[in-house]
């Protein structure tokens, strides 16, 4: 950690992620882990939040808010370390619905580059997912986006 981190705070500005931000930056850093966020996978993760619960009480001012702390830090800390404190904040019971929709997401664009085989095997190791559990949820999403 470098000076000014100490000073000024580190991930997110010390502030603690929501489980609204964490889910939202997991489906970001599934978009983004290839360098580069295509139409099909923005728009992916635009139509998995807004179906979600967890989102109805978010409105548009809101979502822009959470949307651009989320790209800051992802333009500042990188993939990784978005990843790192959006599993940290993100509520267990939700584990398995974001690395089930960060696999749709990667799957969005028709293919699957190296970059994000290892993005989806990351995070499912970083959120402790057994490994039966991480496969079939990726088949199913395999499943998904044939045709």
């Amino acid at each position: 950690m470098g000076l000014f981190d100490a000073l000024f705070g580190g991930l997110e500005g010390r502030s603690k992620l929501s489980p609204q931000e964490a889910f939202a930056g997991i489906l970001l850093a599934a978009s983004a882990c290839d360098g580069h966020i295509s139409e099909d996978e923005f728009n992916s993760l635009l139509t998995a939040l807004f179906r979600m619960k967890l989102y109805q009480r978010v409105n548009e001012k809101q979502f822009s808010q959470v949307m651009n702390k989320l790209l800051g830090i992802l333009k500042k800390k990188g993939v990784e370390s978005l990843v790192e404190g959006c599993c940290e904040a993100l509520p267990q019971e939700l584990y398995k619905a974001a690395f089930a929709n960060a696999c749709d997401i990667v799957l969005a664009d028709g293919g699957v580059e190296d970059d994000e085989k290892q993005f989806v095997d990351d995070l499912s190791r970083r959120l402790g997912l057994p490994k039966e559990t991480a496969q079939a949820i990726a088949q199913v999403m395999v499943i998904k986006n044939k045709g």
